[in-house]
């Protein structure tokens, strides 16, 4: 039986070369490899899988498209993928709910669990991030009630400082503290649990 070359996996950076030059092979490496946790980030944002998955493919054109946006020096490219795919979803939402503003929309779904929901495209469990999944609900369980509604609400819903202040009936000034503190408190347990992004 002869031994099997293990080949080490391309980088980002080496990926996102081959995207510049329009092969798509590295664009369907690149989905492969994040798409299961942009998809998380997008259905806890949006909660309707049908849009979630529109949404996830809309970040994959954006990247196919705008990939000279990009800087890998700034940061990972994960990072990046989950700000676009953070800021789209969020545009859907508030264009959904200006369309319903006159409409009766039943809401049940929002008081559905999340779990259901954190399945790739395909129906395909998203096992393979679970680790990162349980870090960041232990770092968000951490957090004081008063900072981890902070960062709930300004990174799911979209909120700036000053709606967050009138929602949370207090002053500007206390929310960005306590937005601050609580970013910083989930920075340091993902880097302490070595799933950090």
């Amino acid at each position: 039986m002869s031994a099997q070359k293990d080949y080490p996996e391309p980088s980002d950076v080496d990926l996102l070369e081959r995207v510049a030059q329009r092969e798509p092979e590295a664009l369907l490496l690149l989905y492969r490899r994040y798409s299961v946790r942009i998809f998380s980030l997008i259905i806890r944002i949006l909660r309707d899988r049908p849009a979630a998955e529109e949404i996830l493919q809309d970040t994959f054109q954006r990247l196919w498209e705008s990939y000279p946006l990009y800087d890998h020096s700034r940061g990972a490219l994960l990072s990046w993928l989950f700000t676009v795919a953070r800021n789209l979803a969020l545009d859907y939402k508030r264009k959904s709910a200006r369309r319903s503003a006159y409409v009766y929309q039943d809401d049940r779904n929002a008081t559905e669990p999340i779990e259901p929901y954190v399945r790739a495209p395909g129906g395909n469990a998203a096992s393979s991030d679970s680790d990162l999944a349980l870090a960041v609900v232990q770092a968000m369980d951490r957090l004081p009630p008063e900072q981890r509604s902070v960062v709930e609400m300004a990174y799911f819903e979209g909120l700036s400082h000053s709606e967050l202040a009138r929602k949370l009936d207090t002053s500007v000034g206390t929310v960005k503290s306590r937005l601050r503190l609580g970013l910083a408190k989930m920075r340091t347990a993902l880097r302490n649990s070595r799933c950090g992004l």
